[in-house]
């Protein structure tokens, strides 16, 4: 095993030329692309807002690494809005996620023809299966100039149910010049799904957007969350809540937290670590999760490359720990390591996802910023209550003697105190 790990090791951390050109297909996105009638209308350019997206699109496509996993997905496009039951089945799996085929990606979008309605729930339920399970992170970016009229589903309840499907998958949304009522609901969709929402009034400034996006899913990971200093001692680290966190780690280093769980609460902690993009080299990564009496509860540990050497897309590696029930609360302890390999000496990222899941409750997408939690007391010997204790000591005669002897001594005293009395009376 340990021969196996070396050899792991070392394809990591060959020179950065043996993965100049190689592509990371841990990430990849879909594209959900509006078709709609309404994308018929006048853009104000010129052109159409279709005319917009398809223009977009083919200058994406020149922005994007060569075999960069990518997807799309068309709703709108085939039956007319008169017929609303078959206008709102009609989302469709145009190109499976696979490594980027530019002429194919522009060419279906170049066929497009504005003709139905807006059914963004249906198709954002579709997205998980489009997306696949396998290890990495999961863009969504819905491109739509309305918002849905095909409900139910609810978008926004949509949009919940596949961000809790995984903890990195998240749905992005780009408004092109909607209506405030749209921009709403496209704005709760972005953030059920734990994406950003962004507004493009200018048509021609559709194409920025989406490779902005596109941009992010591949290469950039900016962590979020409540800044903390884990510890290098274990058990003295910063006590978490729930929520996000984030914080730094070196090469040889190792950070520690602790997590403040409630009782009959799952723990399930997402640790992930982001290098920096000009970055080389490579180092052993791993996270551990503990019990408050110090035992293993969880343990997971990857390969780390720096972006300049994995690929050209950068690389992010997400650890998740877990207990495998209910908890009865307390303490537990999240251990990260940065540990053997030439990763170079650069401070990376750390980003701490933690939550505590009551019975039935599935895991999500963590989303909002944490808080340090108030420790759970120790108890010491000023927190105990005061007892008195009665020792016997059997070396001594019992203790009835003892009172006897007492009372005896006692009358002694009293008839002599009274014999001296009766003398100086009669005196």
């Amino acid at each position: 095993m340990r021969v196996l790990l070396f050899v792991a090791v070392a394809l990591f951390v060959l020179p950065a030329t043996a993965y100049g050109q190689a592509t990371d297909t841990r990430n990849r996105a879909l594209i959900v692309l509006d078709s709609s009638k309404s994308m018929n209308k006048d853009a104000g350019n010129g052109g159409t807002r279709l005319d917009a997206a398809k223009q977009a699109v083919s200058e994406v496509v020149d922005r994007l690494p060569a075999g960069a996993p990518v997807g799309l997905r068309i709703y709108g496009s085939k039956v007319a809005e008169t017929s609303r039951e078959e206008a709102c089945k009609d989302t469709e799996l145009t190109i499976p996620v696979g490594p980027l085929d530019k002429e194919q990606l522009t060419g279906a979008v170049n066929a497009l023809n504005g003709k139905g309605r807006t059914p963004i729930g249906n198709s954002l339920l579709a997205t998980p299966d489009d997306l696949g399970s396998a290890e990495g992170r999961r863009s969504v970016i819905l491109v739509s100039d309305g918002g849905d009229n095909c409900a139910p589903p609810d978008p926004c309840e949509a949009a919940r149910e596949v961000a809790r499907q995984g903890l990195e998958l998240t749905i992005s949304v780009v408004g092109l010049q909607v209506s405030e009522r749209a921009r709403r609901q496209l704005r709760c969709i972005a953030s059920a799904g734990g994406g950003s929402y962004s507004d493009v009034q200018d048509a021609g400034d559709l194409g920025d957007e989406l490779a902005a996006l596109l941009a992010r899913a591949y290469r950039a990971y900016e962590p979020s969350g409540t800044e903390v200093e884990g510890t290098t001692a274990k058990g003295d680290g910063p006590n978490l809540s729930a929520g996000l966190f984030q914080d730094t780690i070196t090469v040889g280093d190792q950070r520690w937290y602790t997590l403040e769980v409630p009782q009959g609460r799952r723990v399930l902690a997402s640790v992930t670590a982001i290098p920096p993009y000009e970055s080389g080299g490579g180092s052993t990564f791993r996270t551990e999760l503990l019990a408050t009496d110090g035992g293993d509860v969880a343990f997971e540990q990857g390969l780390l490359s720096g972006g300049r050497t994995a690929t050209e897309l950068g690389r992010v590696e997400t650890h998740s720990v877990r207990t495998s029930g209910a908890t009865d609360g307390g303490q537990y302890l999240v251990g990260v390591f940065l540990d053997s390999g030439n990763l170079e000496d650069v401070p990376v990222a750390l980003e701490l996802g933690i939550q505590f899941l009551a019975e039935g409750e599935e895991v999500g997408l963590t989303r909002e910023a944490g808080e340090l939690a108030t420790p759970t007391p120790t108890p010491t010997a000023a927190d105990q209550p005061t007892q008195t204790l009665t020792v016997e000591d059997d070396s001594g005669p019992p203790g009835w003697l003892i009172l006897v002897g007492v009372a005896i001594a006692g009358a002694l005293i009293g008839l002599a105190a009274a014999f001296i009395l009766g003398r100086r009376a009669a005196t």
